[in-house]
């Protein structure tokens, strides 16, 4: 016997995927049918149903590997943010609030986002290299 869906059908995902977030989403399944589920199985779901525009994140992380105990760091949160943003992706107006602060911040303090496996968190603000360092990033070829 097959598990009882509780999310939506691919048309109706497809609906709301047009207004609302992934967690907004998951939000109105937990209001609609009592269960919970997360942004990610939301994620999930559109992709399977083919109404996700996969975004890659090799520009904003172009590191080769990022160790999964370092995935969730703040800073890799919001160079992910920052990718969906500027492919027009809808965000929450919090997430963007804080991508914009952050940004901000790294502007004011002239840094940009190191990753380093090998370091503790892993990622790590460092002060940005004049006419090397572009954008939000240390540039990961040049030592």
């Amino acid at each position: 016997m097959a598990a009882p869906r509780y999310l939506p059908s691919d048309a109706k995902l497809s609906e709301l995927a047009r207004t609302m977030t992934h967690a907004q989403i998951a939000e109105y399944v937990y209001k609609t049918t009592g269960v919970k589920v997360g942004r990610s199985t939301v994620s999930a779901a559109l992709s399977r149903a083919g109404l996700t525009n996969r975004i890659r994140y090799s520009d904003a992380l172009p590191w080769d590997r990022i160790k999964i105990e370092h995935n969730g760091h703040y800073a890799a949160q919001m160079l992910r943010a920052g990718a969906r943003i500027e492919s027009d992706q809808k965000v929450s107006d919090d997430l963007s609030d804080r991508y914009e602060s952050w940004k901000a911040r790294l502007d004011a303090e002239d840094a940009v986002v190191h990753y380093d496996p090998n370091a503790g968190e892993g990622f790590f603000y460092v002060k940005r290299r004049k006419g090397i360092d572009k954008g939000m990033i240390r540039n990961p070829k040049v030592p």
